[in-house]
């Protein structure tokens, strides 16, 4: 019994209801028949009954066999309608490939029988094809607009390589050819370094179908069982694109590389599902030249394993093995200029528009994983996927790659990739198991989306870091491997896995350092202190459980030889060739890789920079609506595991925000609060005035904003925790906090006139606010001339003020206002300065060893006899 599922076998099937019918008749004749030809009379009636039985049974088959082809045809031409009746329609919106491929057409004649029926071929290509006359390359035309529109639309991929045509022999879908999705060139391909490049890459795929994809294990041993299996799975965005080749004039245009990989597409085309059409040069197939034999071998051979498709298409078939029906090929008209044009713009639309892709983000961050891992051994997470799409491409983190150093140039993905490996790791483990620090030292808000909502692994979130806030942070993470080294010691463990193994009540997690834009850390007047640090913390963070990650765009002009050994983990990014070889893994290596990638692939090195080492992976897209709804999910599992979080923000020159009823229950008893220190612990920075010479504080900055916080601060703070003390506003350019121990005076002559009388009647605080003593009441008095009553008079309270609780704060808008002021600066203690050049800055401290250098906007220096304590924002108070 032949196949009836198919054209072919129903074709067969009626061909052989003839014969046997024929065979009926034969014997119905022989047994009836006598030798003159005759049928006796008594015998015709059972003889004319068996006949027409014989033709009944025929005529019934016949028809059902015909019914059944009928319909096949109109199932397979509504999906693969002949190629001058394609509409929009035909569009393969699916993720199913067709079992068979309709090429040209059958007609099928006998006796009254005279059908039309499509011409099918098993798919995938079992060969590659070929032509021998440039005028045969409609024939190239036919196939391609046929797979276009029967194959899925956006998994078939088209590579054309024509260096004579110039693209010429395919002009009639150049409108595909800007459609990255179809034509990944965007382009023909028309010299040899193009279609090396595009080549290289195709061979990167196939090695990660071999090495990934296929695994006989699960019985997929190829294209075809693989996209079969993930089909069935229902696992679509893992089903693996067809790849199309067009070669015209082989080997024209190639060198000895090019060639050796169109060979390796030929051998491996089924398997890999590629199909390779091309065209070749008859001549070199005659060529005398001796160097030119191996190639014209090869070239034969390649010859010998493909179809001719002129044969293939146009000739009549020589499949079938019938004996009564006449089967002629019909061949397929191209649809005109006019309707292909229309039918690619509105395939082009379709494909543009879908937004399914082989990698993704999403499916990477799977419900099933669900921050279920241990981290007890390392960490393993995926954060990317293999150039098929077949495979997910893991991040190790262990003993034997402890740190990774990742680089790429501006627009090279290199953000993108930081999200998917902290969103991965973050996914895949509980923050009981991990934790993340987040640094950024670049003017951007990357990071920031993992402050609001809040990151459960990330302890700290630093945006707009500075060199100086970089240091706390290290520093506090050196304390930190101190203290795990003494709980090892104390555990009679040698490194986090055997403390882990030990199984203490208390649980260790590990440790992620991610840093972007690394390099800035290392600039400056801080660059050996941080070098010591980040070395110190990279050679011995590996036994504790503490690994980094260092993120940068280029390593050129970085002297860091100290830091990189350590690193062993080495992803690179599109980039220079300098830069590929220093970052995969210094330069000796010359593994220029990264330099021959785009976007969103992505080279990773754990083997010391050698190119052997180097596995391309494809970075998929982390969408900020996705990484919000994950920290969401994230945060909700950690609720109702009652895991308890403690997470630290740090937003560069923002001031820090804090409620009024949050800033009260921080203010602690005969403190004024001024502000949070810029450090990793984020301390408050306080004041305690005491009776003694000088206990005075002198505030100089430009910044209105932050003067204007930066009071509210010290107002509200005393209010609250200095009961006795009365405060004391001096000038007109502020509205204080309301409050009935809070007095405003517009000037020191309005000063001088309402409280001389009372000067140290109890403790207060006096808020001299741009004031200009010299000039409003002759202070300091002058040694010669006249004096004025009122500049005595302050003169004898400011001297004694401080020995009775009464304590100045004058605030200035520039040093020179300060200067010009006459205010005597030996007698203030504490200063504050914000905003200023480096000339006033030495001025206002008195000396010059603190460089020339202007300071950084929105943060402020406290110093206590001259030496700066530390850096520091007051809070904005809401």
């Amino acid at each position: 019994m032949q196949n009836q599922e198919t054209i072919d076998g129903l074709i067969q099937c009626i061909d052989e209801a003839i014969s046997k019918r024929d065979r009926d008749f034969a014997n119905l004749d022989a047994a009836y028949k006598k030798d003159n030809g005759h049928i006796m009379s008594s015998e015709y009636p059972e003889y004319k009954r068996r006949k027409d039985r014989i033709i009944e049974n025929f005529n019934v088959s016949v028809l059902d066999y015909e019914r059944k082809l009928d319909s096949l045809c109109q199932r397979v031409r509504k999906k693969q309608p002949s190629l001058n009746s394609i509409t929009e329609d035909a569009i393969n919106a699916t993720y199913r490939f067709p079992r068979r491929i309709a090429l040209g057409k059958y007609r099928v004649q006998y006796e009254n029988l005279d059908i039309y029926v499509p011409r099918m071929f098993k798919f995938p290509f079992e060969k590659p094809m070929y032509i021998c006359e440039d005028d045969q390359v409609v024939l190239f035309h036919k196939v391609i607009l046929r797979l276009v529109f029967a194959l899925p639309k956006d998994r078939q991929q088209y590579y054309i390589f024509d260096p004579f045509g110039l693209g010429k022999s395919l002009w009639n879908f150049n409108s595909l050819f800007s459609n990255e999705s179809l034509f990944p060139q965007k382009k023909v391909m028309t010299t040899s370094n193009e279609l090396k490049d595009a080549l290289k890459g195709v061979m990167d795929y196939m090695q990660s179908l071999y090495s990934g994809a296929f695994d006989l294990a699960t019985d997929t041993a190829n294209w075809d069982a693989y996209n079969r299996r993930m089909y069935s799975q229902h696992n679509y965005k893992k089903v693996l694109p067809y790849k199309v080749f067009v070669f015209t004039s082989v080997p024209e245009g190639m060198d000895a590389e090019c060639f050796e990989m169109f060979r390796k597409l030929v051998m491996h085309s089924e398997e890999c599902g590629f199909l390779v059409l091309f065209s070749f040069n008859e001549l070199l197939l005659d060529a005398e030249d001796s160097r030119m034999k191996s190639t014209e071998l090869e070239l034969r051979r390649c010859i010998d394993g493909s179809v001719r498709l002129h044969r293939l298409m146009n000739s009549d078939p020589e499949v079938f093995d019938l004996k009564n029906l006449a089967i002629t090929n019909m061949g397929e008209k191209f649809p005109n200029d006019e309707s292909l044009n229309h039918l690619l713009l509105e395939l082009d639309a379709a494909v543009s528009k879908s937004n399914n892709t082989m990698f993704s983000f999403e499916e990477m961050l799977d419900e099933t994983r669900g921050a279920n891992k241990n981290s007890e051994d390392g960490l393993a997470f995926p954060i990317g996927y293999t150039t098929s799409g077949s495979g997910e491409v893991m991040m190790e983190i262990d003993d034997r790659t402890p740190h990774y150093l990742i680089g790429g140039t501006t627009g090279s993905g290199k953000s993108n990739l930081l999200h998917n490996l902290i969103m991965s790791a973050s996914w895949n483990y509980s923050p009981e198991e991990l934790i993340i620090y987040l640094l950024d030292f670049k003017a951007g808000v990357e990071f920031s989306r993992y402050a609001d909502p809040i990151l459960p692994n990330a302890a700290l979130v630093a945006v707009e870091a500075d060199t100086e806030y970089g240091i706390t942070v290290l520093d506090y993470l050196l304390e930190e491997q101190e203290n795990r080294f003494n709980k090892f010691k104390l555990n009679k463990s040698k490194d986090i896995v055997a403390f882990r193994k030990s199984d203490p009540v208390e649980m260790m997690p590990r440790i992620l350092v991610v840093i972007d834009e690394f390099q800035v850390l290392f600039a400056g007047a801080t660059k050996d202190s941080a070098v010591e640090k980040m070395t110190m913390l990279a050679k011995q963070g590996r036994a504790c459980g503490i690994h980094i990650v260092l993120s940068t765009q280029s390593l050129k002009n970085l002297d860091i030889s100290s830091i990189t050994p350590q690193f062993g983990g080495r992803i690179a990014l599109k980039c220079s060739a300098e830069d590929s070889k220093n970052i995969l893994g210094g330069i000796t290596t010359n593994n220029e890789a990264a330099s021959e990638i785009e976007i969103p692939f992505a080279i990773m090195n754990t083997a010391q920079g050698s190119v052997a080492g180097n596995i391309k992976f494809a970075v998929p897209e982390a969408k900020s609506d996705l990484i919000e709804k994950k920290i969401q999910d994230i945060q909700s599992k950690c609720s109702k595991d009652r895991i308890n979080i403690r997470n630290k923000i740090f937003e560069g020159q923002r001031l820090p925000e804090i409620s009024k009823a949050d800033f009260e229950k921080i203010i602690m008893e005969e403190s004024i609060v001024i502000g949070q220190y810029m450090n990793y612990e984020a301390n408050l920075i306080t004041l305690k005035f005491k009776p003694k010479a000088e206990n005075n504080l002198l505030i100089c900055g430009h910044d209105d904003a932050f003067k204007k916080h930066l009071i509210e601060n010290i107002v509200i703070s005393t209010l609250y925790s200095l009961n006795e003390y009365e405060i004391v506003y001096i000038g007109d350019n502020h509205t204080l906090v309301y409050d009935e121990r809070v007095q405003q005076v517009s000037d020191l002559c309005e000063y001088t006139e309402k409280y001389k009388v009372i000067y140290k009647d109890k403790p207060r605080i006096i808020l001299m606010d741009n004031c200009n003593p010299l000039k409003d009441i002759g202070f300091p008095p002058p040694q010669y001339g006249t004096v004025s009553e009122e500049g005595k008079a302050f003169k004898e309270y400011w001297d004694v003020a401080n020995k009775h609780r009464n304590h100045f704060i004058v605030i200035y808008d520039s040093f020179n206002r300060l200067k010009n002021s006459g205010i005597p600066m030996q007698d203030f203690q504490y200063r504050i300065g914000f905003g200023l050049n480096g000339d006033e800055k030495n001025n206002l401290l008195s000396n010059t060893s603190y460089g020339s250098a202007s300071m950084k906007s929105g943060r402020a220096f406290f110093a206590d006899n001259l030496e700066i304590k530390g850096w520091f924002r007051p809070f904005r108070i809401g």
